[in-house]
């Protein structure tokens, strides 16, 4: 439910349902970087050397992050934030024009999402131009727009990488990237504190493999009415993906009842206390980190980045320095990933 669209109703709180505004400034990067808003060589920014694909200093797996209009990368060593470039090569028409998210493979290849359309993003070994190529429309209902993006580890779902994306009803699908063609998987089912309410993804997802190699899924969600935008914001939580539950509703072509695994900080019967920020768009993961990138809503006064305790489920602001206007619109890491988030209580 990152819609820009549902999300309107304090946009996105991860949730909701709010429309991105395009235009961003000159795209200034968070804490410790330079005026140019990138950080100096050695840094551990997006200029150090790193594996093919990897984007970040060796043995350190890059967590990229997007407004509508550019790409960034994390360092989750020291939370450095650098810019890459802006995107070119959307389509331009009314559903393709704002990137409203990102996932990385297991060879870390990066692909981005319109509300319609998936592409490939050529990243620059220096900072510059994000080219875009056109992988597939997404096949799409009418009124329907999709904001989350991530790829599941191979063997997971199907014996290669599946793509999944979030519409803004907050129902996950797969996303054949050579067709388009859409599969629809469920959602995260009853909100247990709200009993009128479903929990909808408000933000977006990472999948990875833990470290005992079974495959894990993250996810920010919100509780909204059944297939509606209205949704309570300013409060996402964090959640696990059911992962047997999407492999059964991707291999039945049958929507899952539920994709809650658990919740961070809540229970069976009670949601817990939530991360405490809304329209969290943008969601990665290393060791034992969770990242969260918010956008500016009417719940945040400014773009954040923050961590989420995987012991109580609550948000930590990081930095709140960041030049553009509006904000997050996603975030993405490699299904190779080395992740030890531990499982919800």
């Amino acid at each position: 439910m990152k819609s820009r669209l549902s999300f309107a109703f304090g946009i996105l709180v991860a949730v909701g349902c709010s429309a991105h505004g395009s235009g961003f400034d000159d795209g200034g990067s968070g804490d410790g970087a330079s005026p140019d808003g990138f950080l100096p060589s050695g840094d551990g920014g997006f200029g150090d050397s790193s594996p093919p694909g990897d984007g970040g200093p060796p043995g350190v797996t890059t967590v990229y992050a997007n407004t509508d209009t550019t790409l960034y990368t994390l360092n989750p060593q020291n939370n450095a934030v650098t810019m890459v470039g802006d995107f070119a090569g959307v389509g331009g028409s009314s559903s393709d024009t704002n990137v409203t998210d990102l996932a990385v493979n297991s060879a870390g290849d990066v692909y981005v999402n319109t509300e319609s359309v998936v592409y490939k993003a050529a990243v620059p070994a220096s900072p510059g131009k994000v080219q875009l190529t056109k992988i597939a429309s997404i096949a799409v209902k009418s009124g329907q727009y999709f904001y989350a993006l991530a790829f599941t580890p191979a063997g997971s779902l199907d014996p290669s990488e599946i793509l999944i994306g979030g519409d803004g009803n907050g129902e996950l699908f797969s996303i054949d990237t050579s067709s388009g063609a859409t599969r629809d998987l469920g959602n995260f089912g009853a909100d247990p504190s709200h009993s009128t309410y479903d929990f909808a993804l408000s933000g977006d997802l990472v999948f990875y493999s833990d470290a005992q190699g079974n495959p894990t899924g993250l996810a920010t969600v919100r509780p909204c009415k059944p297939k509606s935008s209205t949704c309570m914001t300013g409060n996402d939580y964090l959640v696990a993906v059911d992962m047997a539950a999407l492999a059964t509703a991707y291999k039945s072509s049958t929507p899952a009842a539920s994709l809650l695994k658990g919740i961070y900080g809540g229970s069976a019967s009670a949601d817990g206390p939530g991360t405490g920020y809304g329209d969290l768009f943008g969601l990665g993961a290393w060791e034992g980190n969770v990242f969260a990138f918010a956008r500016k809503t009417t719940a945040n006064v400014t773009p954040l980045l923050l961590t989420i305790s995987p012991t109580t489920g609550q948000a930590t602001v990081v930095s709140s320095n960041f030049s553009f206007t509006d904000g997050w619109s996603g975030a993405g890491v490699t299904t190779s990933a080395t992740i030890t988030v531990p499982p919800p209580n």
